[in-house]
């Protein structure tokens, strides 16, 4: 387990570090604007992905071992293009993205979802490598691609960057396509009962789980249309640059939590899954501590530096997301714990909490006080919903003594932290 804990958090720092790399080009090139645009496109992507998940996604994580892959493919397919359909419609009619980027933005949705779709069901096999070069792949691409578009033929819009999506996520969608394949059976059609029946529990428990991530998600990223409606594409540049810092300290958690998932979804024995989740969020809370530090003791200068004029505010963005980024390991390692064991409706009240905490927040801060406003609203709702997700582990039964170290948590965080490169 540790192997493929490790083997995801280096694709993932990898994946991270290109993403990061993606997003000093788009400052350098474009400026604080042209951040702001991309930002607005890659979370409105984003946003139609959580919404196609709930049928397919990371449910089939949960489904896969208790059905018949083929079951589960056909309606994940379908209503990933219903969503996207659906979501052209809306933001046709809504005018909340610019109207020339809406079918780019539905399209590459829709890719996406599939390549999602075949994503977890790889996960669901304990297909962990395959599933993270398929994520991996998608970064490379891009950078590759924008350093032609940028560097090379001198394009410097943000048709560029939209290109350079289209390419990252075909070629994802044939990689998974491939692994697919290789780990799956061939195809099977089944009777009109049989499909009807596992997608309705497929959509009762992606609603269940989906409805945590889309509420999430809303807690996570509406502050960027808040701040474009109240301060302009260039706030969004700004504050974006520092939330994706901030959110690359999960990359530790996340990995524990992609792998803890997964072991937890094909055991039946609850005491285990406990232990082992207590001991994932130690390790991962420290490891987390360590990488928050260095961002924010570097001066406001290095992020000029990296980023390009206009983004001297990226560190105050930091500085009030750092708390609630700290805090939030609670709610990724054991939000998984819930989602392994079937119980989606615990992350669900936690992101309904958070939700509402920053919804009154942005509306408040943002307008007075633009990216520090919404930073600050973002921090809190992270803190809010781990503290649920905390409170519902603690009555599963479960001693505040179990996140106390021990000698095992030690062993642990030496097998991590003496393969890992920081």
């Amino acid at each position: 387990m540790i192997g493929r804990i490790l083997n995801t958090f280096g694709t993932r720092s990898l994946s991270a570090v290109i993403n990061l790399l993606i997003a000093v080009m788009v400052s350098q090139y474009l400026g604080p604007e042209g951040k702001g645009s991309q930002g607005i496109i890659i979370t409105t992507v984003a946003f139609i992905l959580v919404f196609s998940n709930l049928v397919g996604g990371a449910t089939l994580v949960y489904l896969v071992p208790r059905h018949r892959y083929s079951l589960l493919l056909l309606p994940s397919y379908m209503w990933a293009l219903a969503t996207g359909i659906t979501a052209y419609l809306f933001l046709s009619i809504s005018g909340v993205v610019d109207r020339e980027f809406i079918l780019h933005i539905c399209l590459l949705s829709v890719v996406n979802a599939f390549t999602n779709i075949h994503a977890g069901m790889l996960i669901g096999r304990e297909k962990i490598r395959e599933s993270n070069l398929i994520s991996l792949l998608q970064p490379l691409i891009v950078i590759l691609s924008l350093a032609i578009y940028f560097m090379l033929m001198d394009k410097l819009t943000i048709g560029a960057y939209i290109n350079a999506l289209y390419f990252a996520f075909s070629g994802s969608l044939l990689l998974s396509l491939v692994y697919m394949g290789k780990s799956f059976d061939r195809m099977m059609l089944h009777t009109a009962q049989e499909y009807l029946a596992t997608s309705r529990e497929m959509f009762r428990l992606g609603f269940m789980n989906q409805a945590a991530h889309i509420t999430q998600m809303m807690s996570f990223r509406l502050s960027y249309y808040f701040l474009e409606m109240y301060h302009g594409s260039a706030s969004v540049g700004i504050y974006s640059n520092g939330i994706q810092l901030m959110e690359s300290v999960w990359l530790i958690s996340k990995s524990i939590s992609l792998v803890q998932y997964a072991r937890i979804s094909n055991t039946t024995d609850r005491a285990y899954a406990q232990d082992l989740t207590a001991q994932m969020f130690k390790a991962g809370f420290f490891i987390s501590l360590l990488c928050i530090l260095p961002l924010v003791l570097v001066p406001g200068q290095f992020y000029l530096l990296i980023f390009g004029p206009g983004f001297l505010g990226v560190k105050e963005v930091i500085l009030v997301l750092a708390p609630g980024v700290l805090i939030y390991n609670f709610s990724i390692i054991l939000g998984h714990y819930f989602s392994g064991t079937g119980r989606y409706h615990v992350n669900t009240i936690a992101s309904v909490a958070g939700l509402a905490v920053s919804l009154a927040l942005f509306i408040t801060l943002i307008p007075p006080f633009g990216g520090m406003g919404a930073g600050i609203a973002t921090s809190l709702s992270y803190a809010v919903t781990s503290l649920v997700v905390l409170v519902f582990f603690l009555r599963d039964g479960v001693k505040a003594t179990a996140f106390l170290p021990s000698a095992a948590d030690i062993r642990i965080l030496k097998q991590l932290t003496g393969k890992m490169k920081f």
